[in-house]
C-alpha cells in the first residue's frame, strides 16, 4: 500500500464559518422554504448535517448514493445510481449537496434526471469545487471553498473509505 500524507487545506472553524454563510445565502434566496435537499452519498453526510441544521428554513431531505470513482482517485464518468431519491420534487425547490465537483460528468447527468421530474427550481451546493480537471460545466450555486487540483479527504470526503472521519479538509499526497 501506498505510503500519503495529509496536508491542512481547511479547519474545522473555517468549515464551519463557510457552511454558515451558505447557510444564510440558502435562506435569504428561499425564506418561504419549500426545499428539498438531495444529498449524494456517502461523501456529502457531514456537510449535508450541517448544512441543515445551519439553515433557517423549513427543508424536507433525502438522500441519493451514485458513484463514479469506485476505489480509484479519479472519476470514471460513469454514472451509478444505486439509491435513488423517495422524496417527491415535482414543483419544490430542490438542492443537491454535494461534498466535491471534480470533472462535473457525474453531477450533470444526474441533474439532468432530476429536471425530468419537474421541480420548480435545481441548485446546486457543494462542499470544494474542484476547477482543475472540469470536463463538464456545472452551474455551483453554492460554493465553499474552490481548489485547482489535489485529492482531498476529510469532513466526510474519503479515499476508498478511508479518512471521512477527519474534522477538516486536507490534501492527500503521495509520499513515494
Amino acid at each position: 500500500m501506498t505510503d500519503y500524507r495529509k496536508r491542512i487545506l481547511f479547519d474545522a472553524e473555517t468549515i464551519a464559518r463557510r457552511v454558515k454563510e451558505l447557510a444564510g445565502e440558502i435562506a435569504a434566496k428561499h425564506p418561504e422554504g419549500d426545499l428539498v435537499l438531495i444529498g449524494i452519498l456517502k461523501g456529502s453526510f457531514v456537510f449535508m448535517a450541517d448544512l441543515v441544521r445551519a439553515l433557517d428554513s423549513p427543508c424536507q431531505i433525502d438522500f441519493v448514493r451514485i458513484s463514479s470513482y469506485k476505489s480509484a482517485t479519479v472519476s470514471s464518468g460513469e454514472l451509478e445510481i444505486t439509491m435513488d431519491i423517495s422524496v417527491p420534487i415535482g414543483g419544490k425547490h430542490v438542492i443537491v449537496v454535494d461534498d466535491i465537483v471534480d470533472t462535473g460528468l457525474t453531477l450533470s447527468q444526474y441533474v439532468k434526471r432530476l429536471e425530468k421530474e419537474s421541480p420548480a427550481s435545481v441548485e446546486i451546493a457543494a462542499l470544494i469545487d474542484k476547477t482543475g480537471r472540469r470536463e463538464q460545466y456545472v452551474k455551483l450555486d453554492y460554493r465553499g471553498f474552490s481548489i485547482e487540483k489535489g485529492f482531498v479527504v476529510g469532513y466526510g470526503l474519503d479515499w476508498d473509505e478511508r479518512f471521512r472521519y477527519l474534522p477538516a479538509v486536507y490534501a492527500l499526497e503521495d509520499t513515494e
